[in-house]
C-alpha cells in the first residue's frame, strides 16, 4: 500500500468559501461564549448581586470563599463520570466488538436495540419520576439515579462510537488508535456531563438548607438564584469553565494530531471479518445475548420515567396547555436551528473545502475551550445581561446557541464523506440537540417565571410541590410517548442506513482511503 498526501483543493474559491463558511460560527462563538466568559470573569472579582446594589471590587474573595464548596462539588461528578465511562467503554465497546464480528445482522441488532434508550433524554421528567415512584424521604443519590436512568443511552452511544472503529477492522493492531481516541472522548464527555448535571441533583438532592448532593452546576444556581450572590456564582462558573476548557482543548488537540476523520466503510462484511459468513453465527448469538442483557438493564433504569410518562393530568396546568407546550419546544427549536446550521456550515468549510489544506483542522482550536461548555457556567451572565424588552418568550430561548460538538462532528464527517451521507447524521444531531434543550431543567427554571406560559418542566416541578402525588403531575406532556417513538425511529433509521456504512480512521491518508478524495469534487456531480 502506498502512502499519498491528502488530496485537498487549493483553488482560491475553495479557500475563500471555506473561510467564509466559518464566519457565522465564529460570530456566534464570540457573542454566545467569548463575551459572556469575559464578563463572567470580570463579575467574579466583584460583589454584584440581584438586589440592584452598586457592585464593588472584592479581588479574589469570591474565589477564596467558594473554592472549598467547589472542590466538594467535584466528588460525585467524578464518580458519575467513572461509572458512565466504564459503562460506555466496557458495555458499549464489548457489544460493538461482538456486533462487528457478527457482520451486518449483528451490527443492525446492536444499533436498533438501543434506539429507544438513546432517544429517552427527558432529564426533568426522569428526575421527577424518581420522586414519584420511590420514597425518597431518607434521601437518594441523584447522580446514581441519573446513571441508572441513562445506562442504556451510555451503552448505545458507546456501541455507536466503537462500531465506527471496528467497522474498519476488528484486529487490535488496526483499531488501537481509534479505540483510544474514542475512549478518551467518552471519558471527557462523561466528566463534562457530570460536572454540569443539574436536573437530577436539583430535583432529587435538595433539602430546606440547600442541595444534599451538589454539583458545580447546582452550586452556581444556588449562589446566583437562591442567595442572589452573582459575584460568587461567577467565580464558581470561572472555575468550572477552566476545567471544561482543559477537557475541550485536550480533545481537540488529540483529534487534530490523530488526523481523525469519518470515511465510507466500503469493504464488504465478509472481507472485513476475514472469514466466511457462515463462521459469524456464533458471534451473532453472542452479540444478541449481550445486547439483550444490556438492553434489559437499560430499560430497567428507564422504568420510573416510562411508568410515569402516561400521566396527562392537567389539574396543575394553569393557563393554556398549548401555551405551555409551545414554551417548552419552540424556544429550543429556534436555538437549535441557528446553532446547528452555523455549526454544520463551519464543519463543511473546515472538513470539505479545506481552506488551510492539511492544517484546516487548526480552525477548530478557537472553538475548543468551549467544546463541552453548557448553560450552567453561562447562566449568571445571561441573567445579568438579559434583554429588558418584556418578552418572556424570547428570554426562554437558550443562550449560546452554537452547538460546538456538532461543529466538531461535522468537520470529521465532511472531511471524508459526501454531503449526501453526512446530512442525515447532522439532521439527527440537530434532532437530539432540540430534544435535550427542550428537556433541560436549568434554563426553564431561570427563564420561565411567567406562570401561565412557563415551560412544562416548571409546571411539573410545581405540581410535585403542590400535589406530591402521581395522578396530578402531568409528566406525560413533558416528553409525550409518540414524540419519543418518532425520535427513536429516527435514531434507528440513521444508525442502520447511514452510520452503519461509515468508519472512523486515524493517521495518514492512503491511496485507498476514501478520505483522500476531495469531498468538493466528489460532490460536484450531485
Amino acid at each position: 500500500m502506498t502512502e499519498t498526501a491528502p488530496k485537498t483543493s487549493t483553488r482560491p474559491g475553495s479557500v475563500l468559501f471555506g473561510l467564509l463558511a466559518v464566519i457565522p460560527a465564529l460570530l456566534l462563538l464570540l457573542s454566545g461564549y467569548v463575551v459572556p466568559t469575559v464578563r463572567t470573569l470580570l463579575a467574579s472579582f466583584t460583589d454584584v448581586d440581584m438586589l440592584g446594589r452598586d457592585a464593588e471590587q472584592v479581588g479574589l474573595e469570591n474565589f477564596a470563599d467558594s473554592f472549598s464548596d467547589f472542590a466538594g462539588s467535584l466528588v460525585w461528578p467524578l464518580v458519575f463520570a467513572v461509572l458512565v465511562t466504564l459503562t460506555a467503554i466496557g458495555g458499549g465497546g464489548i457489544l460493538a466488538y461482538l456486533a462487528a464480528r457478527a457482520g451486518r445482522p449483528g451490527r443492525w441488532t446492536a444499533r436498533i436495540a438501543f434506539a429507544l434508550p438513546m432517544a429517552a433524554l427527558a432529564t426533568a421528567g426522569a428526575a421527577a419520576s424518581w420522586v414519584l415512584t420511590f420514597d425518597l424521604s431518607d434521601g437518594a443519590n441523584p447522580l446514581l439515579a441519573q446513571y441508572l436512568t441513562y445506562f442504556g443511552a451510555a451503552v448505545g452511544l458507546g456501541a455507536t462510537a466503537f462500531l465506527l472503529v471496528f467497522r474498519r477492522s476488528t484486529r487490535p493492531r488496526d483499531a488501537w488508535a481509534g479505540t483510544l481516541l474514542v475512549s478518551g472522548v467518552i471519558a471527557a464527555s462523561a466528566l463534562a456531563i457530570g460536572l454540569q448535571s443539574f436536573g437530577f441533583p436539583y430535583v432529587l438532592g435538595r433539602t430546606p438548607d440547600g442541595p444534599r448532593y451538589a454539583t458545580p452546576a447546582v452550586l452556581i444556581f444556588d449562589q446566583a438564584f437562591r442567595t442572589f450572590q452573582l459575584g460568587a456564582a461567577s467565580a464558581v462558573a470561572v472555575l468550572l469553565g477552566l476545567l471544561l476548557a482543559v477537557l475541550g482543548i485536550g480533545v481537540a488537540v488529540w483529534l487534530i494530531l490523530s488526523r481523525a476523520r469519518i470515511v465510507p466503510a466500503d469493504q464488504p462484511a465478509s472481507a472485513e471479518q476475514g472469514t466466511a459468513p457462515a463462521s459469524t453465527a456464533g458471534w451473532r448469538v453472542a452479540a444478541s445475548v449481550v445486547a439483550g442483557g444490556l438492553l434489559l438493564l437499560g430499560l430497567a433504569g428507564l422504568t420510573p420515567w416510562l411508568l410515569n410518562s402516561v400521566g396527562f393530568d392537567t389539574a396543575a396546568v394553569r393557563g393554556s396547555l398549548f401555551t405551555h407546550l409551545a414554551s417548552t419546544w419552540l424556544p429550543p427549536l429556534i436555538s437549535t436551528i441557528v446553532g446547528v446550521l452555523a455549526a454544520a456550515l463551519a464543519g463543511y468549510g473546515i472538513g470539505a473545502l479545506r481552506p488551510l489544506g492539511r492544517r484546516s483542522e487548526l480552525l477548530l482550536l478557537p472553538f475548543a475551550p468551549w467544546l463541552f461548555v453548557g448553560l450552567a457556567g453561562l447562566a449568571p451572565d445571561a441573567w445579568m445581561h438579559r434583554t429588558e424588552d418584556g418578552s418572556a418568550f424570547l428570554f426562554l430561548i437558550p443562550p449560546a446557541s452554537l452547538t460546538i460538538p456538532v461543529l466538531f462532528g461535522s468537520a470529521l464527517l465532511f472531511r471524508g464523506v459526501r454531503w449526501t451521507s453526512a446530512l442525515p447524521v447532522v439532521g439527527l444531531a440537530a434532532l437530539i440537540t432540540w430534544v435535550v434543550q427542550a428537556q433541560d431543567t436549568l434554563w426553564p427554571i431561570i427563564a420561565g417565571y411567567e406562570i401561565d406560559s412557563a415551560p412544562m418542566q416548571v409546571v411539573v416541578l410545581q405540581a410535585i410541590q403542590l400535589f406530591g402525588v402521581q395522578d396530578a403531575v402531568p409528566i406525560g406532556w413533558l416528553y409525550p410517548l409518540p414524540v419519543l417513538l418518532v425520535v427513536a425511529a429516527a435514531v434507528g433509521a440513521v444508525q442502520v442506513l447511514v452510520l452503519d456504512r461509515l468508519a472512523l480512521r486515524t493517521g495518514r491518508d492512503t491511496d485507498t482511503d476514501p478520505a483522500a478524495a476531495p469531498p468538493v469534487s466528489a460532490d460536484a456531480g450531485h
